[in-house]
């Protein structure tokens, strides 16, 4: 047992204001003064932008004192002003001041005062009082009672300010807290150089407030300032620093330890010790130790507090707490393997990486919030969410710990440009110091597992960032931590070896490792899942054999799955009353999809905004689920992180939550390719022609340890029933083997359009083990006994029907008779000799619009806005205009209904999987602003306010024009099996293009 003392020197950094370490007790001493009224007004006047900044040490004779515009005394007595509750941003109440709430353009930068009093009891006389702030952004200066008492540069984290010198003593005492707001960003960015006139910050999310609460607290001459539990490998034992501080004389007193379950009475462990204090500061050690812990992992997220009593001869009191868990996180190699461990059993991390967003407010996560988080991840199967290009927030690690969920922290604005431009001193030091400040709040929540310095530096580290890892991890020895997350460029063996950019620490392990931790990023997505990701059992996406190093996938497959949950937003919204900084752009999005909805038809389809908000999310939930499944399968792979987790107003939209923390689709889809024990069934093809025989490889999940010989039963089965049932002999090995090939290469007929369950079942004394299932679409291409017309000199169209086994005949310059025309992207016929478009008088606007007025069928595969702009000068129907579809953090995507251009297909549905040919971001995408037309295929794109038709009919007296932006030709020309959907769309085309009174007879 150590019981030795030691004095501190401050050899890390210097700490010049007291941070918050760890929950006082409620009681006399503390008053949060949060909840009462506070005051915010805009002073648009004031002089910041050429302000000199300081850094701690903070030397207040050295800081200008700053004076509200309107002066003083009008400052506490504005009218007309915000009033609220802390925390709270400028955005949260101002947006759109200025009258233009679009985009980012309401912002406010610059100075903004809130104000309130604190009363001060009578029983604090002769205390120090100090005002405990959780966080602000950017810079505060602390006034009270007019005068200068704190200063603080460090968004996000928190500050103490010793105000007893400037408090006029019991009573009431004028607070004001000057923020400003010179910068930042509203989308993922922590990078691009952002300056304050001659200096440059670090980048941060651009919100400008308090952030967190504040409170006043009053201590005797000595007191507990910190509470550290360093957790061990021993698991069941801790080491507990506590910092005691003195203001006063040498004083000897008692230290009181007291170890309790988190919410029970009992009293586990009991230690005092005699203290002799010196100094201003004392260091005391102890290590506990409890042989029945209940270990703390994300399935028992069992929690103890430690309270520590200090009594002072000097007659100084103060109690302090400090909540944790007994666990262990560290890299073991079994076999040659590295892997992560977490209380000596094998954990693969999957997570997804949060930039830090929140409704209303913008940064700041309420507590209902924080709770809907954590519980969100939960459901959802994930085991860790990953505080990324932001720093974190203390009561969603509080959450964390209680609830069970693991995370990953990153400050944020570590990678900053200065390196590109002036190198300054200045903000090497700032960035060092909120990483330290960081860790030193975050350090003894067991939930927090990994720190990682700074995201995609695409370099080595610089010899103060050496420095600064080294720096942190003496302050925190117990974690791992990471210079850089994405430390190398592909999956090729040249990534295997060492490199600066892969340095890391272990737990108490001083050594500085350049080899080990494996980080890769693949953050752009395909936008839907599709058949290549999964090939065989040795070539699918994200399989890599590296056994040597960790090996993490740190953001993966960026798809865009904007809308948010707009009708569940909208009610809260309407609720509340709290629009914040988003909340007209998601009432104004609702409305635009509600009415697209009603005036195009989708109604049938879709009853409602939030049902069609489900099936886009479907999207990406089946392709992050699939991509999960494909890292465990390997069992090589030991983390995967999904770009990303919240969508915001402007950006981020390939979140799977939406910024209110709903989920974007069906939960149980993502959950579904997390579960401990299943089986997992990997389809090399999962869009086929019926009567096709189909390849399925069959792979246990298993972190349930089953072992032994088992049967696995599997199986087919579509509308008819089940068929093809066939059964093999497994040995199952378990332990570290979370991924294992049970039986490949089975082959299944397939004997019905539509879909078709490929299932298993894994059986040991007659009883079920295991599950698991997937489909496969099958459809029937007939070729339709119909003879269409083809007008396009380019003869790009030739090629799309001829690939689709369609019959033509050219139709020269010549209209045709009667029937069905494919014409080409542009007027026809081409000039050969001048290679320029000619109109012939037979194919002039008027002639087509005569022609299909007589009952006759237009099919535009191609350039539909060009069409679309030339039929609107003769108003056959009103276009205003085409939008290109996003991608990756953007996004866009198809839906479709019910209709004959889509019969043997999916409908009322986004395009999902068995679209995979047409949705995919390698396609060409886009909507058009079209009126008068019906429409069967809708899109949205990225966060417009606006939904477009991408497959659309507008019918000519008795004839009728298709007017198509699916990339029917570059899906079809492709070669990609999975193309028999564009193909049978095609198909579809020419049976209803035919079908009209005209060319029946």
């Amino acid at each position: 047992m150590n019981k030795g003392l030691r004095l501190f020197i401050p050899a890390l950094f210097f700490i010049v204001t007291q941070t918050i370490a760890q929950s006082s007790l409620p009681g006399k001493n503390r008053l949060d003064i949060s909840g009462q009224p506070w005051k915010i007004w805009l002073d648009q006047k004031a002089e910041w932008v050429n302000d000199s900044l300081f850094l701690p040490p903070y030397d207040l004779k050295g800081i200008p004192m700053n004076t509200p515009g309107c002066g003083w005394d009008a400052l506490y007595s504005q009218q007309g002003v915000v009033t609220t509750k802390m925390p709270a941003t400028v955005e949260q109440y101002l947006w759109s001041r200025n009258g233009n709430s679009y985009g980012v353009d309401g912002n406010y930068l610059g100075v903004s005062w809130f104000t309130t009093s604190l009363t001060v009891p009578q029983s604090w006389k002769g205390k120090s009082i100090h005002l405990d702030f959780e966080g602000a952004r950017m810079r505060a200066e602390i006034y009270v009672n007019n005068q200068l008492a704190g200063y603080n540069l460090f968004d996000g984290l928190p500050f103490s300010v010793d105000v007893t010198k400037f408090l006029k003593g019991a009573g009431i005492n004028k607070l004001a807290v000057r923020i400003t707001d010179p910068n930042g960003n509203f989308a993922w960015q922590d990078y691009s150089a952002l300056e304050w006139g001659k200096y440059e910050t670090l980048p941060s999310r651009g919100f400008g407030g308090i952030t967190g609460k504040v409170v006043a607290r009053a201590t005797d001459q000595s007191f507990v300032d910190d509470i550290y539990i360093k957790n061990r490998p021993e698991k069941n034992v801790a080491d507990v620093e506590l910092t005691l501080k003195n203001t006063g004389n040498h004083t000897d007193g008692t230290l009181v330890l007291t170890l309790t379950e988190n919410g029970k009475k009992a009293t586990l462990l009991s230690r005092s010790k005699l203290i002799q204090l010196n100094g201003r500061e004392l260091i005391v050690k102890e290590r506990i130790s409890l042989p029945d812990a209940k270990l703390w992992s994300p399935d028992s997220p069992d929690l103890y507090v430690l309270t520590a009593e200090w009594r002072g001869k000097d007659g100084s009191r103060d109690t302090q707490c400090r909540r944790f868990g007994f666990r262990w996180f560290g890299i073991k190699e079994v076999d040659g393997d590295k892997m992560l461990f977490l209380n000596d059993t094998r954990i693969v991390l999957r997570s997804a990486i949060s930039w830090g967003h929140w409704p209303v407010n913008g940064i700041i996560p309420t507590d209902e919030m924080a709770r809907k988080q954590i519980l969100a991840a939960k459901k959802l199967g994930l085991n860790m969410l990953n505080f990324h290009r932001a720093i974190g927030q203390t009561n969603v690690l509080d959450l964390a710990d209680e609830l069970g969920l693991l995370y990953y922290e990153e400050p944020g604005g570590y990678r900053n440009s200065a390196y590109n431009l002036t190198d300054d001193p200045f903000i090497r030091t700032w960035k060092r110091e909120k990483l330290l400040q960081m860790i030193r709040r975050d350090r003894s929540h067991p939930s927090l597992i990994i720190y990682n310095m700074t995201n995609e530096p695409s370099r080595d580290p610089k010899p103060n960032e050496l420095v600064d890892i080294v720096k942190a991890h003496q302050l925190d020895e117990t974690r791992l931590i990471t210079f850089a997350s994405n430390n190398v460029k592909d999956i090729t063996p040249l990534y295997f070896n060492e490199s600066g950019q892969k340095l890391h620490m272990l737990p108490y392990d001083t050594t500085c490792y350049k080899k080990g931790w494996w980080d890769a990023h693949n953050a752009p997505g395909p936008g839907v899942y599709k058949d290549p990701f999964y090939q065989s059992p040795s070539r699918f996406e994200r399989y890599v054999n590296n056994p040597k190093e960790i090996l993490f996938y740190g953001e993966e497959s960026a798809t865009g799955t904007p809308p948010p949950r707009l009708q569940l937003i909208k009610a809260e919204i309407e609720k509340t009353k709290h629009y914040g900084w988003d909340g007209q752009q998601m009432i104004g999005q609702y409305n635009a999809f509600d009415k697209f909805l009603h005036e195009k038809g989708f109604t049938r389809a879709f009853k409602n905004v939030d049902e069609l908000c489900l099936s886009f999310g479907a999207v990406s939930y089946y392709l992050q689920g699939r991509m999960i499944e494909n890292i465990r399968i390997s069992n090589t792979i030991d983390g995967y992180v999904t770009n990303g987790w919240e969508s915001t107003k402007l950006e981020n939209h390939s979140g799977i939550v939406d910024v209110y923390r709903n989920f974007k689709g069906d939960p149980s889809i993502i959950a579904y390719y997390n579960q401990p024990l299943y089986i997992a069934v990997k389809l090399r093809n999962k869009v086929v022609l019926n009567g096709e025989k189909a390849v399925a490889d069959f792979f246990l999940i298993n972190e349930k340890n089953l072992t032994g010989q088992y049967q696995l039963k599997v199986w087919a089965k579509n509308e008819k029933g089940t068929s093809c049932e066939q059964k093999f002999d497994v040995m199952v090995k378990g332990g570290v083997v979370y991924g294992q090939l049970l039986k490949d290469s089975v082959l299944f007929s397939i004997t019905g359009k539509g879909y078709t369950e490929i299932g298993a079942t894994l059986i040991r004394h007659g009883q079920s083990e295991a599950t698991g299932s997937d489909k496969l679409y099958a459809l029937e291409l007939n070729t339709p006994n119909i003879l269409v017309n083809v007008l396009d000199s380019s003869r790009q169209t030739q090629k799309v029907l001829r690939n689709a086994g369609i019959a033509f005949t050219e139709a020269s310059d010549v209209l045709p008779k009667k029937g069905v025309l494919f014409i080409g992207s542009q007027m026809q016929p081409l000039d050969q000799q001048k290679h320029k478009f000619k109109l012939n008088d037979k194919l002039k606007i008027e002639s087509l619009i005569n022609w299909i007025l007589k009952g006759n069928t237009l099919i535009i595969l191609k350039n539909a806005p060009y069409w679309c702009e030339l039929f609107a000068t003769r108003e056959v129907t009103e276009y205003l205009g085409a939008q290109g579809l996003g991608g990756n953090w953007m996004g866009g995507n198809f839906f479709v209904r019910e209709h004959k251009l889509f019969d043997g297909l999916p409908v009322n549905t986004a395009f999902n999987w068995e679209y995979q040919c047409l949705a995919a971001y390698n396609r060409e995408r886009s909507g058009l602003r079209l009126s008068s037309d019906e429409c069967v295929v809708g899109c949205y794109s990225d966060h417009k306010n606006e939904m477009y038709s991408a497959l659309s009919i507008v019918h000519l007296g008795d004839g009728k024009i298709i007017f198509n932006t699916l990339d029917l030709p570059g899906a079809i020309l492709s070669g990609e099996k999975s193309a028999i959907v564009a193909k049978k769309i095609l198909e579809n085309m020419v049976k209803y293009g035919a079908d009209t009174p005209q060319q029946k007879n």
